[in-house]
């Protein structure tokens, strides 16, 4: 397995830059671009590296320790798509970014009203098993393998609106019949508060580990 390490990075938060740091692969960084440009820039630069079997979706807002994303890559070998669990943000340590099967996917994002996400005491509770199949998921630390990386839109739920890609994967996904799995063992934290996008001029670091 040769995974990439895309990180998309309109911030600079400390606590997510250090465990950065610590994660031992090569490392795709776009900082301070449009969602829209990063993740057109990312595909292009996976698509023509194929030496790379694995496509690994870093947040600029989650922190992802290394023995987390190494339980993620060897739940990879094999699934198709796989993701950890984070909460939804700093105010709801307790609701998960992910929805369960079933959840609308039809709009341009997902439903964010109160019971859509998981939540660890109130329904729907997040359910004390390991691998979850979900309709939805935020997509923490997600891995996705060369051959359905290569199936998927890349456009965004919205592009209009510069975001909402991991929503339009769920679509992607779902339409190809291929279900997302989360190891609820992988659980990471999700910043998404701490800062606001930088709106400097935008660059792309390629690191080899």
């Amino acid at each position: 397995m040769n995974p990439l390490l895309f990180m998309p990075s309109p911030r600079d938060i400390p606590r997510v830059k250090q465990a950065w740091s610590k994660l031992d692969y090569d490392k795709l960084i776009i900082k301070y671009k449009p969602q829209v440009e990063a993740y057109a820039e990312a595909r292009k630069f996976f698509l023509k590296h194929t030496e790379y079997t694995h496509f690994v979706i870093c947040a600029d807002d989650l922190v992802i320790e290394p023995c987390q994303l190494g339980v993620l890559l060897e739940d990879a070998e094999f699934m198709d798509v796989v993701d950890g669990l984070c909460n939804i943000d700093e105010s709801q340590p307790d609701t998960y970014a992910i929805q369960p099967e079933g959840c609308n996917i039809s709009g341009e994002k997902p439903d964010c009203s109160y019971g859509a996400w998981y939540m660890k005491d109130k329904k729907p509770i997040l359910p004390k098993i390991r691998y979850l199949k979900v309709g939805h998921s935020g997509a923490a630390c997600r891995v996705i393998n060369r051959e359905t990386f290569e199936k998927l839109s890349f456009t965004g739920g919205n592009p209009t609106k510069n975001g909402w890609y991991d929503f339009q994967m769920s679509k992607d996904l779902k339409e190809l019949d291929i279900p997302i799995i989360v190891d609820l063992e992988v659980k990471m934290w999700h910043m998404r508060g701490e800062q606001k996008p930088n709106n400097e001029w935008g660059y792309t670091l390629f690191l080899q580990r």
